[in-house]
């Protein structure tokens, strides 16, 4: 083939090289969508098979057929011109054609001869744009435009589009007429090159010629439902058909479910009493046609198996007329889904409980359930049922078997469902009760949220109050210790303040060595108290403002009288809140106070320091020791219990160690807990 040479010259990077004309139109179809991209240089001697508004010419020679493409278009080519064309590859919507640059008209000849085809060679592309001959039974006929008009085509057990380029009026009847079509092969490509369904093009109605007429529709016999299709009923199954019964449906989309009104045979071994079944069947008209219900009327429409039961689509209504209104069968849940009731007109025996419904594109579609069987039905209403969830509900309308399997040699239904007409179809028994399952789990569930949360508004509001008598009982105490600072600070501060001036002013008189020594010995005394009653005041009214432990503690050992020595031994240590380092601070000062004024010591040692998880402070003295025996107190003497106190209300512990002549060692332990930190 001259496209494979051409192929091979482009894999060695020689594209440009001179390479000669693609010269059949088999060559041009069977070239590669990427070579077809090249533009290669056709020269092509073909005849014209049908012409699309001069825009598109399709043509064959002796090998295939391929396509043309004018600019501007001809209005002067015609079927059966034999041509030259010169131009370039192009690739087409579904195989290459050929962009025309020169066209040379050499003659005039009969079409290309039709090559026979099936619906296969159709749908497989074999013949793709090239004259064929189908043949097949006229199924509708319909208008496109003025100008043009659509066939459909039976072709055995399938429909084809046969598109003609003439108006309606002028065609012959061939509505189920055994027709032959010389048509050009074509059909709808998607963006993938891939064919999606084929259809026929004819240019006139001379092209479609009648092998046999169509029977006379009003003189076709009645036929049964119950026989269509079966074995041996016809020689042609897919002509029309006339069945005659009772309307049970007929809806807006062309879809009418007739209860058929000419019974079948019986079968053998049917008992003798037995009543006779006449089936029903579900019916597509072209368009509809003003049946309702309970009319009585004459279809005409050709049979085919949709579903479960055969069925009659492109159907037309012969006659009609105004009769009783069909009854419901009555049926069990098997027979409803056993397929012997299938398109009928059924009143389930057993009541159904609604369990949810939803809005579709033709209505709403509602599940039930009955006795453990789910059941979908479908209200082709645009008005939402007034239904609650749970009620339960006596169902009737159309029973459609919508699915089957096939086990062994036979058939069997796989899936029903039921086709309300209206609304009446759906009556309510008794609504759901209030206290349904799904109400009760939601109340459940508001009644433990709001538990929740009223248990958590109770936890935030027991933290305010918390909050809040912290808050009040600082601020009691507070005020409490500034009053009894001011009481401190207006009493026992200027009484000492009164007594320090008149020892001053009985020191100016003249005394004897006893008295002079009796009299500085008391001025130091009361010195040391005023010193005493400032600290304490000013202790009463800085806590809020207390220095760190370290910063105190050194206070402290600044204040110590002359002739005692001081050694600190102090160690950072982590932020401890401010009541608790003003109780460690008065535990220190009580201790050396009762250092300096029982034990005669000479030095005092202030050791702290910490862990992560314990604080320790001490105060040691060299004084004469005591018995630890005798910390509780005695009348008058309050230092040590003062110290217990202090060290309880922290959560510490203190002890004593204490030997006579040797010295004493108060030592407190304070566990340095996440509370502590939480209280700052």
């Amino acid at each position: 083939m001259k496209w494979l040479l051409h192929a091979l010259l482009i894999a060695l990077g020689l594209p440009n090289m001179v390479f000669a004309q693609l010269g059949t139109a088999l060559d041009i179809r069977m070239l590669p969508y990427e070579l077809s991209l090249e533009k290669l240089p056709v020269d092509l001697t073909c005849v014209i098979g049908f012409v699309d508004n001069g825009g598109t010419v399709f043509v064959q020679d002796g090998t295939a057929g391929t396509h043309l493409h004018f600019k501007p278009a001809r209005k002067d080519l015609r079927v059966g011109d034999r041509i030259r064309v010169k131009g370039t590859s192009m690739a087409g919507f579904y195989f290459p054609g050929v962009d025309v640059h020169e066209l040379e008209i050499i003659g005039h000849e009969d079409p290309p001869q039709p090559v026979h085809a099936i619906y296969d060679d159709l749908a497989t592309g074999r013949f793709h744009y090239q004259r064929v001959l189908v043949e097949g039974v006229g199924r509708t006929l319909t208008a496109l435009d003025e100008n043009r008009s659509l066939l459909r085509l039976a072709m055995g057990s399938r429909v084809i589009e046969v598109r003609v380029d003439a108006p309606l009026e002028p065609a012959p009847s061939i509505i189920d007429a055994r027709l032959s079509i010389t048509a050009l092969a074509a059909g709808g490509i998607n963006d993938r090159r891939q064919l999606v369904l084929p259809d026929l093009r004819v240019a006139e109605w001379d092209d479609i010629t009648i092998v046999r007429s169509a029977p006379e529709g009003e003189k076709l016999p009645v036929t049964s439902a119950a026989n269509l299709l079966q074995f041996g009923t016809a020689d042609e199954p897919h002509h029309r058909v006339r069945i005659r019964g009772t309307v049970l449906a007929a809806l807006n989309d062309g879809r009418v479910f007739l209860r058929d009104a000419t019974p079948p045979p019986p079968p053998r071994d049917a008992k003798a009493d037995e009543p006779l079944q006449s089936p029903s069947i579900a019916i597509r008209l072209i368009k509809p046609q003003g049946l309702e219900i309970g009319h009585f009327a004459e279809v005409l429409g050709f049979p085919i198996m949709q579903g479960f039961s055969a069925s009659l689509a492109d159907a037309v209504v012969l006659s009609s007329e105004k009769s009783n209104d069909p009854k419901a069968s009555l049926v069990t849940l098997l027979e409803f889904r056993n397929g012997s009731r299938d398109s009928d007109l059924v009143h389930l025996a057993t009541p159904a409980v609604l369990n949810d419904f939803f809005r579709t594109p033709e209505g709403y579609e509602l599940r039930f359930t009955s006795e453990g069987v789910s059941i979908r039905a479908f209200l082709l209403e645009r008005t939402a049922p007034s239904l609650e969830i749970g009620s339960i509900c006596s169902l009737t309308g159309i029973c459609l078997i919508e699915s089957s399997t096939d086990k062994g040699f036979r058939s069997q239904p796989e899936r029903a469902s039921l086709l309300l007409r209206t609304s009446q179809d759906l009556q309510v028994i008794s609504t759901t009760p209030f206290w349904t399952a799904k109400r009760l789990i939601i109340t459940i569930i508001l009644l433990g949220s709001i538990v929740l949360l009223t248990l958590i508004w109770i936890s935030l509001q027991r933290r305010q109050i918390s909050r809040l008598e912290q808050k009040v009982a600082h601020q009691a105490t507070r005020e409490e210790r500034q009053r009894i600072a001011r009481e401190f600070h207006d009493t026992l501060e200027q009484e000492l303040a009164g007594l320090s001036i008149r020892l001053d002013a009985a020191a100016t008189r003249p005394l004897d060595e006893k008295a002079r020594k009796l009299l500085e010995t008391s001025r130091s005394l009361v010195s040391r108290i005023q010193s005493e009653a400032r600290n304490l005041v000013s202790d009463l009214r800085e806590i809020e403002q207390a220095p760190p432990l370290p910063a105190a503690l050194q206070q402290l050992g600044s204040r110590i009288p002359e002739g005692i020595q001081v050694i600190l031994d102090l160690s950072p240590i982590a932020t401890l809140p401010p009541h608790i380092t003003h109780d460690l601070r008065m535990i220190a000062q009580e201790s050396i106070t009762n250092a300096i004024k029982h034990s005669t010591a000479s030095q005092i040692t202030l050791h702290l320091s910490s862990t992560p998880s314990l604080l320790t402070l001490r105060v040691t003295d060299n004084g004469q020791g005591f018995d630890p025996q005798k910390t509780n107190g005695k009348p008058g003497h309050f230092g040590c219990m003062g110290i217990r106190e202090r060290a309880r209300k922290i959560g510490a512990e203190v002890t004593w160690d204490s030997v006579n002549g040797q010295g004493t060692s108060v030592r407190l332990s304070l566990p340095l807990v996440k509370k502590n930190t939480r209280s700052a």
